[in-house]
């Protein structure tokens, strides 16, 4: 039987000792005079990556939750991707970052700069001019030198519209995006604006699912009007998503992983050759063929180079890396979209961790906004779910899909959003390069697909 505990999300963090008490040491050193302790600035001496307790950990990151869910609905996107309105948006974009670049485009902040709450710095007055500039802060915003809560609200916004992660203060990965030139970016919105229109046609259906690759984004689309929008997992670099026109034609619930062949190779045998545990933890199994029966893992010979050609399934489940249900979309990639038991992901602002399929946060509302024409609704779809029983449900009407890659895009508002050029299709210099925390690292490395 199935619940929803498979859904919950889960972590712990632990803390080292010695490190905080050697903070502690050094911070009572710093009050030690008054006039240090005047300037004090407690974000100096506890960094997220140095020593702080865990009820600090958790505190900070309540902050930079409340102010992430506060300030982002702002820059939802409220249209399609591909839509008359997306279209609009893109062209006053364009319009406004015109007059930028013609007025001299923004200032550069200096390459070493970092920022955190109650600094003062000329650094400050510099980026407020930018943030006006892309209007993250309102005119008349610009001269004062102190990161007060005014100036944290507008650096938010500029994250949330540039996909960054919302850390509160000015991070490396927020001083790279301030730091691309006016130019660029209006580069980027020229070069997007053709991509969108030669994709209208896709609106001749009136039900489609488009995967937006480099927004980490899936909308399910009805008659032209944004019906759904769901967090996804793309490929990594190394495997890309592919651009993709396909059909939906099946949901699978509680379905079987056939590995493919370069997976096996690159991912799984050398796991199970580290940790035979992985194996079984895992609930695989191997064959010679796709079509014999299964082996006996314990008689065979894994540092054998005939392993690479033995076929391996995994058997249905929470620990299943589809997770507990697949969408079907037959195509020559043989990439698809899933559920996950790897959930915790969905909370990097960067995604691209998957062998190249598409992982869906909201899985259960797209797969019940799929079959609603045969009346299935999100109820019907978890009671399904928590049968434990394997399903699979054909489409009595197939549904397009499209995985397109757009990485400039504004709402209908005309408020532009840039996304990180993750597979270099755009420019050689805005790839994927997050710094991943210990959680990414162990879950980025599960064998999935």
């Amino acid at each position: 039987m199935v619940t929803r505990s498979f859904l919950r999300r889960s972590f712990s963090l632990s803390v080292n000792g010695a490190a905080f008490a050697g903070a502690i040491a050094a911070l009572l050193l710093s009050l030690s005079s008054g006039a240090a302790q005047a300037q004090f600035n407690p974000y100096r001496v506890f960094t997220d990556s140095g020593p702080v307790t865990q009820e600090e950990k958790d505190r900070r990151q309540a902050e930079r939750d409340a102010l992430r869910d506060r300030i982002s609905p702002q820059f939802r996107m409220d249209v399609p991707f591909v839509s008359e309105a997306s279209v609009q948006g893109l062209e006053a974009a364009i319009g406004r970052y015109r007059q930028i670049v013609a007025a001299g485009g923004w200032p550069m902040v200096r390459g070493d700069t970092t920022l955190r709450p109650g600094d003062s710095s000329a650094e400050i007055v510099t980026i407020r001019q930018h943030l006006i500039m892309e209007g993250d802060l309102p005119p008349g915003s610009g001269t004062s030198g102190r990161f007060d809560d005014e100036f944290r609200d507008g650096l938010t916004r500029f994250q949330i519209r540039n996909g960054l992660r919302v850390s509160g203060f000015l991070d490396q990965r927020t001083l790279k995006a301030l730091n691309v030139p006016a130019r660029e970016r209006l580069r980027q919105l020229e070069a997007n604006l053709p991509r969108v229109k030669q994709l209208m046609k896709i609106n001749r259906s009136p039900r489609y699912v488009l995967v937006n690759v480099p927004a980490y984004t899936a909308q399910a689309v009805q008659k032209g009007q944004l019906a759904l929008d769901s967090a996804v997992v793309v490929g990594k670099p190394s495997r890309a998503t592919p651009q993709v026109d396909a059909k939906i034609v099946e949901v699978n619930f509680f379905p079987v992983w056939s590995v493919p062949d370069s997976i096996a190779r690159k991912d799984l045998i050398p796991a199970i050759r580290k940790d035979m545990s992985y194996f079984y933890d895992n609930r695989f199994n191997v064959s010679r063929t796709w079509g014999s029966a299964p082996l006996d893992p314990q008689q065979v010979d894994w540092m054998s180079p005939q392993v690479a050609s033995y076929k391996f399934r995994q058997d249905p489940g929470p620990q299943n890396a589809l997770g507990l249900v697949r969408i079907n979309m037959p195509n020559k990639h043989a990439v698809y979209m899933h559920d996950t038991p790897l959930k915790r992901l969905f909370n990097q602002s960067q995604r691209a961790f998957s062998s190249g399929c598409v992982r869906v946060e909201s899985v259960w509302e797209l797969v019940a906004w799929l079959l609603g024409p045969q009346g299935w609704d999100l109820a019907k779809v978890e009671t399904q779910v928590a049968s434990g029983e394997k399903k699979n449900v054909k489409l009595r009407s197939a549904v397009p899909v499209h995985f397109v890659y757009l990485t400039a895009f504004a709402n209908s508002r005309g408020v532009a959003q840039f996304r990180p050029d993750i597979y270099g299709q755009d420019a050689a210099d805005d790839g994927f390069d997050d710094q991943p925390d210990a959680l990414v690292v162990s879950e980025s490395r599960a064998v999935t697909p």
